[in-house]
C-alpha cells in the first residue's frame, strides 16, 4: 500500500462517473528562494457512487476531532480551576 501526503486539495472534477480530486503539497519555489508554493502531487480518482461515503467518513472524523479538542479544552480548564483553588 502506498501512502500519499497532501497539504490540501486543488480542483475537483467529475468526468464519466468518476470524481478526480487533485492533491497538492506546499514546496519551496525554485524560482524565488524563501517563497512557498502549492503544487499538484497526485490525483485521487474514485467512482461517483462512493463520493457520499467518503464525504460522510471525513465529516464524521472531523466531528470526532472537534469533540475531542473540546473535551480536552474543558478538562484543561477544570484542571486550571482546581490548581487555582489549591493556591488559595
Amino acid at each position: 500500500m502506498d501512502h500519499i501526503f497532501t497539504d490540501g486539495i486543488g480542483t475537483i472534477t467529475v468526468v464519466n462517473g468518476t470524481v478526480r480530486i487533485e492533491l497538492r503539497q506546499i514546496v519551496r519555489d525554485p524560482k524565488t528562494p524563501g517563497k512557498l508554493i502549492s503544487e499538484p502531487t497526485s490525483t485521487l480518482i474514485l467512482p461517483m457512487s462512493s463520493l457520499k461515503d467518503v464525504t460522510l467518513k471525513l465529516a464524521n472524523t472531523m466531528e470526532k476531532i472537534q469533540a475531542d479538542e473540546k473535551a480536552k479544552a474543558q478538562m484543561q480548564k477544570q484542571e486550571d480551576n482546581e490548581h487555582a483553588l489549591t493556591q488559595l
